[in-house]
């Protein structure tokens, strides 16, 4: 005679029944709450569907905008509409005789696929037609067993519904696309049973299904997470390994031909994780202007990931500037994450033209492909074929880390003590190339015999008050690099470096007050002649006559010429006032990108 169970047991067993009852009783009301869609039957909380405006507040791509459009378009928008139009009809010629030749598709994307074009052209870069016609009835399937099997039901309608709430096309609660994209992340989260689903992929695909079908979103989809060209199944897998990859190589970029930024972000704490997690995930969607980001979209499809790494980079060229001026982590991440998206301060053709160079140049240097991916960065299941999911998982019960999910929190641990270590072994790094307007590098004093003045005054500074210093042997105006440079010390001019042939090097000068620290030398000029400085030089014959050999004339005045102040400077073997003149390598060691800025 067999011994009855343990009561404590069948207890535990009928709350195992009950949770698993109630996540599928929960799992059908969600789906049907989808499958009625925009039926007035349907239940809609007033809080999932806010009021808003239709007219004169969206834009092309449907996005809604706080302040209302212009009634009128200025003339620049009616050319861009022209040009696109002479696209349009290229695009539907080449698509008719595709494939096209590399070459004309590589310069045609570049320049920007026209948004008619999209839906037909995306669909031929991750050929989905051809996914479609080998796969006929399979998407279908996984979305029959999704509504019966699926565990992330609940995850993936909490990101659909603030998924793109402020487009059109996702704005109203259970709309078309809503649903779409509920559907598609469902039947794929069975299709690829490894994967699962990951919140980044509701992006993603949010994007796709404002171009396509919902069948033609789901292929696409798979093209990107599982193509080894994209290989984003990397990113959104357990333990994210293709983000690590991506992240170590990205510092790797930025310390070896961006390290004055590179070293400002290790003093102030930026670690890359911090704002490059989105940039990678969903290829800087909501990180950049939406046109901007639909232009790395386009880049993306055609040249595969590793246009990511070369964006980011281009992000943080175009911007060096700004960012180095701000002075802890909180700024530094709120102007990357936050206030890029409002206003880049490029248009989209100049940023991608500047993505492309910097492309190259990576190229060039051999950094533009990262190491070889590891094997967990693929699939390894089968894909298509239905996998029961463990009890855990169906009734929703939150797990334990895992052992690769600890190590990812180790890695990010490490990263952390280690950026301390190097800030902590940065000699005196406030007065480094990247420090604050009122220090200055001590291998730049040393190299170029800069002033050792004290912080400027604003209103005496050289910049604010027109100030400009010019040598006798350059027809050009020249600045004072990396200076801090007091009217009231303009006396104490010690030593300027110079250059082979007898010219001056050129330098530029800032102020710590008019937040202008370290201007290169394109900016200062800009400047210059927005203010119509006068800038005047001396006869360099006359000069030379009256000067030992060897010698320098650095004139100092105003944009009036009413105030002149001027300094001759003897050189005495390798040296100019017994100062002596060292090399410096890290000068300037961004000018290894030498991408144009070219600032709106």
């Amino acid at each position: 005679m067999t011994a009855a169970p343990p009561a404590h047991d069948n207890n535990g067993e009928q709350q195992q029944h009950a949770l698993v009852k109630r996540a599928e009783d929960e799992r059908e009301e969600i789906f049907k709450r989808y499958e009625l869609g925009l039926d007035p039957n349907n239940v809609v909380d007033s809080w999932e569907n806010p009021t808003f405006e239709i007219y004169h507040i969206t834009d092309k791509y449907g996005f809604m905008h706080d302040s209302r459009l212009p009634s009128s378009r200025d003339s620049q928008e009616v050319q861009r509409t022209k040009i696109e139009l002479e696209r349009d009809k290229k695009w539907v010629k080449m698509l008719n005789h595709w494939p096209p030749p590399l070459d004309k598709l590589h310069k045609r994307v570049y320049k920007g696929i026209p948004d008619r074009m999209r839906w037909p052209a995306w669909k031929q870069l991750l050929n989905v037609q051809q996914s479609m016609d080998n796969n006929v009835g399979v998407y279908m399937r996984m979305l029959q067993l999704a509504k019966q099997n699926a565990t992330e039901t609940r995850q993936i309608d909490a990101d659909v519904n603030r998924q793109f709430r402020d487009n059109l096309a996702y704005r109203e609660r259970y709309s078309v696309k809503q649903c779409s994209l509920f559907n598609v992340l469902n039947a794929y989260s069975i299709y690829n049973s490894e994967l699962g689903y990951c919140q980044g992929m509701a992006c993603v695909a949010g994007v796709l299904l404002l171009y396509m079908q919902e069948e033609e979103a789901f292929w696409a989809l798979n093209s990107l997470i599982t193509d080894r060209k994209y290989g984003m199944h990397g990113l959104f897998i357990e333990g994210f390994p293709k983000l690590t990859r991506f992240i170590e190589h990205h510092d790797r970029i930025l310390s070896k031909i961006m390290r004055k930024l590179h070293k400002h972000f290790v003093k102030h704490n930026v670690d890359a994780l911090l704002y490059a997690i989105k940039w990678f995930f969903v290829v800087f969607v909501e990180r950049v202007p939406f046109s901007l980001s639909l232009r790395v979209w386009d880049t993306f499809l055609l040249d595969g990931d590793r246009v990511i790494l070369a964006m980011a980079v281009t992000i943080l060229y175009l911007h060096k500037d700004e960012l180095l001026r701000l002075k802890d982590m909180d700024g530094i991440i709120e102007y990357l994450q936050v206030k890029l998206h409002k206003n880049f301060g490029y248009n989209d053709d100049d940023a991608i033209q500047a993505l492309e160079r910097v492309m190259k140049k990576l190229k060039d240097l051999k950094l533009d492909v990262p190491p070889p991916a590891k094997s967990n960065e693929f699939p390894t299941r089968q894909l298509g074929v239905f996998i029961e999911a463990d009890r855990e998982k169906k009734t929703g019960r939150r797990r334990d880390y895992t052992d690769t999910e600890k190590q990812v929190l180790t890695d990010v641990i490490s990263r952390q003590e280690q950026n301390a270590i190097e800030v902590q072994s940065t000699v005196s790094y406030e007065t480094s190339e990247c420090a604050t307007g009122d220090a200055y590098s001590m291998k730049t004093y040393q190299s170029m015999t800069s002033l050792a003045t004290s912080p400027a005054i604003s209103s005496y500074s050289l910049y604010s008050n027109g100030f400009v210093i010019t040598g006798p042997e350059d027809n050009r105006s020249q600045s004072a690099n990396n200076l801090n440079y007091p009217w009231h010390q303009m006396q104490h001019l010690q030593s300027v470096d110079s250059l082979p042939n007898g010219r001056g090097k050129r330098h530029s000068y800032s102020s710590d007050s008019d937040s202008r620290n370290r201007l290169d030398l394109d900016r200062a000029l800009e400047a210059l002649q927005c203010q119509q400085l006068q800038l005047q030089h001396e006869n360099h014959q006359t000069v030379s006559s009256s000067l030992p050999a060897h010698s320098v004339r650095i004139i100092v005045q105003n944009g009036k010429g009413d105030d002149r102040h001027e300094k001759i400077i003897t050189k005495v073997g390798n040296d100019y006032n017994n100062d002596k003149n060292v090399d410096d390598d890290d000068d300037d060691d961004d000018d290894a990108l030498s991408v144009e800025n070219t600032r709106l």
